[in-house]
Formats: structure tokens, C-alpha cells, sequence
């Protein structure tokens, strides 16, 4: 099997270096100073998706998020398999009609959350729908990230709503299998000002309200120097159970006799590598036609209605409702 990937930043060397330790592999880039940082893979790059597609059977794309809807259907006009990473798009109306437009199509697209391909997630998932948490009353998730993103990064990450804590907005209704109704949200710039040059945050907090009636509570930060830090923890009736907690966990708890950290992360890339291995291995499978799509481009419509309603909820300092309108 053949596997290309489009897009050379450091989430695309990532994804190559992990296909070709299954598959073969392709590669497509127009800049030759990213082509020529992947040489020691000994492949050929090609400088663009549209060159490489006769060559593979599925292609990976992790280009910047505005060139994702474009990309994702010249890909499945072609027939060609794809993986992409998340979002799909930054625009809620943009999204809706690529969902619409591929279901025209039965070309199978996957989208990159990780998350629900990480062993914890899955069976913390598992047991919440076991009811081993007795009725859910509360989830936690955090994600902070150990050294802020590049500046030139920013302008079309979509902010840190669309960006970082939209993996924590579709975990979190993915492990409690119900939908957030709505939102309360804040953000702070408290790291550098080019965030607030670009209308966005570095810190931010947001308070949801499932279809139970339970609450969530997510928060995340573009610098935490003890280390990446990923979590989500559910409280129920019975019992708390949480991902993220082992002896990697960047916080040093000062009770007597605690031990401190054994170690830390240094990004999402270390911390989800088992996770990014199992999501293009499923892939793989999906080419192959003997494994179900578990996150086809419609599994990300909710996860980015929260994001927006975020946003709203910040720009207009108000609890704001999450619709599918």
C-alpha cells in the first residue's frame, strides 16, 4: 500500500514518519526547505497533492486548516482515501457544505482526532457508557501546551478555541456520548501580546452544559513551563476517572512524601504518539476496506459549534447556547 502525505510542518513530518513504518510512502510539499528537511527518509517529494495522487491509495493532508476543504475534495474527486487533520474547516458554513458535498462521494474521509484513537480515551469512553462513573456530574479537561506555537502560526489557526481546545471540546462529548447545549467563556492574553494582536488568547476557560444536565469545565494555556499537560477527568456518582494522570502528569503536588514527576512531555506529538500511530493504522485499515470511518468530517461539526459558541461567549461576556442552526 501506498500513503501520501501533503504538507511538511512539524505535524506532517510526524504523520511520515509513522506511515513509513507501515506503508509506502509519497510525499508532497511545495517548499524545498521542508522537502529537503525529510531527506533522511529517502522518498520522493513531490510539490503538490494534485501530482501525487496517481501514485497512492490514501493520502494524509496536514496542510494549514484554510487549505483543508479545497484539498480533502480534489483528493476524493480523484477516488483517493483521505486523512486530514483537524479542523476541516474554520468556518461552521464551510464545513457544513463539505460534509454535504462528500456524502456525494464513496471515498471514505477521516478526520484527525486523535484523541479517540488514545487507549485511555477509549476506555475511559468504555466505562463511562458501562456506567462504571454511576451518573456523570462532571468532566474536566485541560490542555497546555509547554512552549507557545510559533507567531507566524497564528493568523490561520483558527485561535486558540478553534486550535488547541477544540480536541478537548470533541473528546469531552465523545467520551459522554451526549452534546454540550451551552457555553460560558473567558480568555486572557497573559504570555505574549501577538496574541491580542490577532484577536486571540493564550489562557481560557470555558464552562459547558451537557444535554444531562452535567457541566464540564475546560482550560487551556499556550505555556505551561512543567510540561504538556493533557487531561480530562470525569466525576460521577460512583466513581472518578480520568486520562492523562501517570507519572508524566507536569504537576508537583506538595504533600509530604509525594514523589515529584518522573518526567514530562515536551509536546502533543510525545504524549498522543501511541495515539497518531493507532489513528494511520485505523486508516490503513480504512483503505484496505476492513475497518469503519470512527471520525468521518461530520464527527467535527460539534466540536467546532462549541468553539464558535466560545468565541461568541467571550466577544459578548454572556452564556451563549450551542445549536446545530
Amino acid at each position: 500500500m501506498r500513503v501520501g502525505v501533503v504538507g511538511l510542518g512539524r505535524i506532517g513530518v510526524m504523520h511520515a514518519r509513522h506511515a513509513g513504518e507501515l506503508a509506502e510512502l509519497v510525499l508532497a510539499d511545495g517548499d524545498p526547505a521542508r522537502a529537503a528537511a525529510v531527506a533522511d527518509l529517502g522518498v520522493p517529494v513531490r510539490s503538490s497533492l494534485q501530482e501525487l495522487l496517481g501514485e497512492v491509495d490514501g493520502v494524509v493532508i496536514a496542510t494549514p486548516t484554510p487549505t483543508h476543504p479545497a484539498l480533502i475534495r480534489q483528493a476524493v474527486r480523484a477516488g483517493v482515501p483521505v486523512l486530514c487533520e483537524k479542523p476541516a474547516a474554520l468556518d461552521l458554513g464551510v464545513l457544513r457544505e463539505l460534509v454535504q458535498d462528500l456524502k456525494r462521494y464513496d471515498v471514505p474521509v477521516m478526520m484527525g482526532f486523535q484523541r479517540r484513537y488514545d487507549p485511555a480515551y477509549q476506555e475511559l469512553r468504555r466505562r463511562v457508557a458501562a456506567g462504571q462513573t454511576g451518573r456523570v456530574q462532571l468532566a474536566r479537561s485541560t490542555s497546555n501546551d509547554r512552549t507557545p506555537p510559533d507567531p507566524s502560526f497564528l493568523p490561520g489557526s483558527g485561535g486558540i478555541w478553534r486550535d488547541l481546545l477544540i480536541h478537548d471540546f470533541d473528546a469531552l462529548a465523545w467520551v459522554l456520548g451526549e452534546r454540550v447545549t451551552e457555553v460560558h467563556a473567558a480568555g486572557s492574553v497573559l504570555v505574549d501580546p501577538v496574541y491580542a494582536d490577532h484577536g486571540d488568547a493564550d489562557t481560557a476557560t470555558a464552562t459547558l452544559r451537557f444535554e444531562s444536565g452535567a457541566l464540564g469545565v475546560v482550560t487551556g494555556a499556550r505555556r505551561n513551563g512543567q510540561g504538556y499537560d493533557c487531561r480530562l477527568e470525569v466525576f460521577g456518582a460512583h466513581a472518578t476517572l480520568a486520562t492523562g494522570v501517570d507519572g508524566h502528569t507536569p504537576v508537583v503536588s506538595l504533600e509530604p512524601g509525594a514523589p515529584a514527576p518522573a518526567g514530562a512531555h515536551d509536546g502533543f506529538m510525545g504524549r498522543f504518539a501511541a495515539a497518531y500511530r493507532a489513528e494511520l493504522a485505523h486508516f490503513l485499515r480504512i483503505i484496505a476496506g476492513t475497518a469503519d470511518n470512527l471520525t468521518p468530517p461530520e464527527e467535527g461539526l460539534h466540536a467546532l459549534e462549541i468553539a464558535l459558541a466560545c468565541e461568541r461567549a467571550v466577544t459578548e461576556r454572556r452564556p451563549v447556547s450551542v445549536t446545530a442552526d
